[in-house]
Formats: structure tokens, C-alpha cells, sequence
């Protein structure tokens, strides 16, 4: 069964958003400023700082990728907060919550 991290490949990331997304939320991610809160095989929540403290969250819900952020930009592709936080489950990109 696919989990969420199979979502969050340069591609699949790619054919979910507009290329200007894509960048500026590669660019947040690089940045370190994506901190991973929960991440499971069916979940992921993240606090993205940028001009002010955002909250993304993704989840599976019968194996389709649902997504929400409160930057309330989400509602037709994700926003670079979440492309953000999808950069940042790759090995090494963000640190935990401790």
C-alpha cells in the first residue's frame, strides 16, 4: 500500500503545482525553514516559517493525497508551504521537533 512519502517526489510534486510554487517552496525548504511535527506513512504536519508561522498539513484519505495550509492558498493546487514541507521529508532537509 502506497504511503504519503511516495507522493513526495521531485515529479509527483512537480505535476501537483504551477512551476513559480514549485521554486519558491524548494527555495523555503533549502532555507531550513520547514520543522517537521508529525510524520507518519498516512500524515504529515509542519510549522513553515515565513513572514508569519504557517501550519501544512497532508494526509491520505483512500489513498488520494488531500492537503490544507493556513495560508489559505491550498485550495486548488498546494502552496509553497506545502511544497515546502514535501521538499523537506527528503533525508536531511528538515530537523525534527525535539
Amino acid at each position: 500500500m502506497p504511503t504519503i512519502d511516495d507522493w513526495f517526489d521531485e515529479k509527483t510534486v512537480l505535476d501537483l503545482v504551477p512551476p513559480d510554487v514549485f521554486l519558491r517552496g524548494a527555495s523555503a525548504a533549502e532555507h531550513g525553514s520547514v520543522q517537521i511535527l508529525e510524520h507518519d506513512a498516512d500524515h504529515l504536519r509542519t510549522r513553515v516559517d515565513a513572514t508569519r508561522v504557517l501550519e501544512a498539513v497532508f494526509w491520505l484519505h483512500d489513498g488520494e493525497l488531500k492537503w490544507s495550509c493556513t495560508c489559505a492558498a491550498a485550495e486548488v493546487h498546494p502552496c509553497e508551504h506545502l511544497v515546502a514541507s514535501a521538499l523537506a521529508t527528503w533525508p536531511g532537509e528538515a530537523p525534527d521537533l525535539e
